[in-house]
C-alpha cells in the first residue's frame, strides 16, 4: 500500500513536472510577479469592500489561504532543496487557487454580481499571461468546477437570477473563447520566434565549420614546411647569404604560428559544437552513465583547448570526488558554457580567476564555479537561466538555460550568487546515489 502511494505521489509530480517544463516561456521573474500581485491584492480587496461597498460578501478565510500561497510563491527562489522537487506542483494549485477557483466561488456567493464578473475576467487574463493555452484551458475547467462544486458543498443549492446568470455566462464564455485564442496565438508566435533564431543561429555555425577546417587545413601545412624554411633562413644567415634576415624572435614566433592558428581554430570547433548543443530542446534520450566529477571536470578542461594563459587562471581544488549518473557529453557542454562565460567576464573585468571545487553531502554533492571577475547585476541576476536573456552582444542567452535543463534532467540544479565588481559562483546540486541506478 505504501509502496503504491509513493508511486502515485512520484507519478503525480512527473505529471506537473512536464507541464511545467512545456511552459518554457514562464520565467521566474514572471512567477515572482504573480506572487507579489497576489500578496498585495488579496489583503487589499479585502478590506476595501468594507468601506466602499459593504453588501458584498467576503471570505477573510479564503483570501487569506490565497495570501499564504502568493507570499510562498513570491519567495520560490529561496525555497530549501528538499522543497524545489514540488515547486511545479505548487504552482499548479496556487494558479488553480488564486484564479479560476477564487474567482468562481466569490462570483456565486456575491450572486453573480457585475463586479465579480469583471474579477473573473480579469483573472482570464493572468491566467492566459502566465500559461500556455492547453494549460490555460486545463486550469480553466479545474478551478470552474472546483469552485463551484465547493460552492455547492458548503453553502448548498441557491436561488440564482437565471437571466442574469445566463447574460453572465454568455460573456465569460466569450472572454474565455477570446483569451484561448491569445493565448494559443502568444505562444505560436513564441515559438515561432524560438524556432527562427535557434534555425539562424544554426546554421552560422554549421556555414563557419567550413572556412575554419580550411583554416586548420593550412595550419597543418605551414607545421608541415615552415621548419624546413626557417632552418634554411637560419643556415643561410650563418653563412651570411640570405637575401634579407629575419631577426630570431620573429623566426621563433613564426615557428609557434602553426600551433596558434590551429589553436585558435580548436576552439572556434569547441564554441559551435557548444552552440549547436545549447540549441536542443531536450537532453538527447541516451542510457546515463556513472560519472565522476573529477573526470568531468579535467576531461572538460582538457577538451576546451584553453590557452597557456587561460590555464593559469583556472584552480581546480577538487579533494572531495564523487559520482553522479549523467551524460559525459552534455555535463561536459554545462562546464563548457561556465568556462566561455567565466574567461570572458575575467578579461573584461581585467583581473581574478576561477576556482572548482566539490563539497559532498548525506543527501546532495556540489559542484562549485566560481570566478572573481566581473560578477552579475543585482537586477539581471534572477534572469541569467531564461532562454534567450543575454546581456551582452556577445551572448546568445541559451547557454545558461541550456546547463538548467541539463542539471534538472540530472535529478539536480543549478543555481547562481553574484556580487557586481567582485565575484560569480554557481552551485551545481547533485543528488547521492542511494542505489546503483539513476535518481530520476
Amino acid at each position: 500500500m505504501l509502496k503504491n502511494s509513493q508511486f502515485n505521489m512520484k507519478s503525480l509530480l512527473d505529471f506537473f513536472k512536464k507541464s511545467f517544463l512545456l511552459e518554457s516561456e514562464i520565467s521566474l521573474n514572471i512567477i515572482k510577479t504573480f506572487g507579489w500581485f497576489g500578496v498585495i491584492n488579496f489583503p487589499l480587496f479585502y478590506l476595501l469592500p468594507q468601506y466602499l461597498n459593504k453588501g458584498n460578501y467576503e471570505s477573510f478565510l479564503l483570501r487569506s489561504i490565497a495570501f499564504v500561497l502568493c507570499l510562498a510563491t513570491s519567495f520560490i527562489d529561496r525555497w530549501p532543496y528538499k522543497l524545489k522537487k514540488f515547486i511545479p506542483l505548487f504552482w499548479h494549485i496556487t494558479v488553480i487557487y488564486c484564479l479560476p477557483f477564487f474567482g468562481t466561488y466569490m462570483f456565486l456567493e456575491n450572486m453573480v454580481s457585475i463586479s465579480w464578473l469583471t474579477n473573473i475576467t480579469i483573472g482570464l487574463v493572468w491566467l492566459v499571461l502566465i500559461t500556455n493555452w492547453v494549460t490555460f484551458l486545463f486550469f480553466l475547467l479545474i478551478g470552474v468546477s472546483l469552485g463551484a462544486f465547493t460552492h455547492y458543498l458548503i453553502i448548498g443549492p441557491t436561488y440564482l437570477d437565471m437571466e442574469v446568470l445566463g447574460g453572465a455566462f454568455a460573456n465569460y464564455l466569450w472572454a474565455v473563447i477570446i483569451a484561448a485564442i491569445f493565448a494559443q496565438r502568444k505562444e505560436t508566435v513564441q515559438k515561432e520566434k524560438q524556432k527562427s533564431l535557434k534555425m539562424q543561429a544554426a546554421a552560422i555555425a554549421h556555414e563557419m565549420r567550413t572556412p575554419l577546417a580550411a583554416i586548420e587545413t593550412a595550419a597543418e601545412g605551414l607545421q608541415m614546411h615552415l621548419p624546413t624554411l626557417i632552418h634554411t633562413q637560419e643556415i643561410a644567415q650563418e653563412k651570411d647569404v640570405a637575401q634579407s634576415s629575419i631577426n630570431k624572435k620573429k623566426l621563433q614566433s613564426l615557428a609557434e604560428l602553426p600551433d596558434e592558428i590551429k589553436g585558435t581554430a580548436r576552439s572556434a570547433f569547441t564554441v559551435i559544437d557548444m552552440l549547436l548543443m545549447n540549441l536542443k530542446e531536450n537532453v538527447p534520450e541516451t542510457v546515463p552513465e556513472k560519472c565522476s566529477i573529477l573526470h568531468c571536470v579535467q576531461t572538460s578542461l582538457h577538451d576546451y583547448s584553453l590557452r597557456e594563459e587561460d590555464k593559469n587562471l583556472i584552480s581546480v581544488e577538487i579533494k572531495q570526488d564523487f559520482e553522479f549518473y549523467g551524460y559525459p557529453l552534455t555535463f561536459k557542454h554545462v562546464l563548457f558554457n561556465l568556462l566561455k562565460n567565466a574567461l570572458y567576464y575575467l578579461k573584461a573585468a581585467n583581473k581574478g580567476k576561477i576556482t572548482i571545487w566539490t563539497e559532498t553531502g548525506d543527501k546532495v554533492n556540489k559542484l562549485y564555479f566560481e570566478d572573481t571577475g566581473k560578477g552579475i547585476p543585482k537586477d539581471y541576476l534572477p534572469h541569467i537561466f531564461d532562454q534567450f536573456s543575454a546581456r551582452t552582444v556577445h551572448g546568445t542567452g541559451v547557454g545558461l538555460a541550456f546547463c538548467k535543463m541539463v542539471m534538472t534532467k540530472l535529478g539536480g540544479d543549478i543555481t547562481c550568487a553574484s556580487v557586481e565588481g567582485e565575484f560569480t559562483r554557481f552551485t551545481l546540486t547533485f543528488p547521492v546515489l542511494m542505489e546503483d541506478k539513476p535518481p530520476y
